[in-house]
């Protein structure tokens, strides 16, 4: 009960905050983003180590510009959140642009389709958006607060929840998401960039990091449901956000996981390189490395 009231509290809390303009939002986000570099000491230091491992030529002075700026960015997709919860239609598609929503539509009803959506800071956000021209599947990771973890889950399915659309448990696997990719070629919202260990993983590179743990699963997904892959990513831009659908890829996979999974890391980059500040750098994205214990690259963080 304790649980429940707390919840409905902090969403109410978000559905005030969230009310209002995005560019006082932006604003109060960038204040509170910069309180959060000074004081989260031990996460600012993971996006730093991140930055170094990617981007060894960087300077100090550059990077911990762009993890002070992914601070701000990252509490203004904050503030944020409640449209997720509780925004009309009307205010979604008035501040969430979808560009390239074509790239989609010649292929709909023909070919199953995972969108490649890699962790930006406002991809709930534009997942959301979404749901108001295409139903679909997601995966959800249960929360400690069981209520917290069903609301997250009615507010992902508000508007597709009579249209076929459905969030699985991260637990049930991907078995029946693939049955029912093939069956109704509902789009599959995929998020690939998530360091997993070494199970079903291997190690490519990802930016200049040559050993980056990371999931066969595209691949695999694909081969299995004959699924077409089109890259989602949701930018902020100024006052409004933006959803990118890039155009289908072709000729994926290939058959040879490492140049499969290294392809995917390769256009994951460039996506980032747009809006490199509204990456999730504050993941420790290098957590698993070979011949060394899990976590230990950050330990001294």
């Amino acid at each position: 009960m304790i649980n429940k009231l707390l919840t409905n509290l902090g969403l109410t809390i978000l559905r005030l905050i969230s009310s209002l303009p995005i560019p006082f939002l932006n604003v109060l986000g960038g204040w509170l983003g910069t309180l959060g570099y000074y004081l989260l000491k031990k996460r600012r230091n993971v996006g730093l180590l991140n930055l170094s491992l990617c981007f060894p030529e960087m300077s100090e002075i550059d990077k911990q510009q762009l993890i002070k700026e992914h601070f701000k960015e990252l509490i203004r997709s904050g503030l944020c959140y409640g449209l997720i919860f509780y925004a009309s239609p009307e205010k979604l598609r008035k501040v969430i642009e979808i560009r390239g929503l074509e790239n989609y539509n010649n292929v709909r009803g023909e070919f199953p389709v995972v969108l490649l959506a890699p962790h930006f800071l406002a991809l709930d956000i534009g997942a959301n958006r979404l749901t108001l021209e295409t139903p679909g599947y997601s995966v959800y990771a249960e929360q400690r607060n069981a209520y917290l973890t069903e609301r997250i889950k009615e507010a992902r399915l508000r508007f597709i929840k009579d249209q076929g659309g459905e969030i699985f448990s991260r637990q049930e696997g991907l078995r029946l998401i693939v049955r029912k990719m093939k069956q109704t070629k509902i789009p599959f919202y995929y998020l690939p960039d998530q360091d997993m260990d070494e199970r079903d993983s291997i190690y490519v590179p990802f930016f200049a990091h040559p050993v980056c743990a990371t999931l066969e699963t595209l691949p695999k997904l694909i081969k299995l449901t004959n699924a077409l892959v089109i890259p989602m990513a949701t930018y902020r831009e100024g006052n409004k956000y933006v959803v990118e659908l890039s155009e289908p890829w072709s000729d994926y996979p290939s058959g040879d996981s490492y140049t499969d999974v290294t392809y995917m890391n390769r256009y994951i980059e460039k996506m980032i390189m747009k809006h490199p500040s509204q990456y999730l750098w504050l993941h420790k994205r290098f957590k698993t490395q070979p011949n060394l214990p899990r976590g230990k690259l950050y330990e001294n963080c």
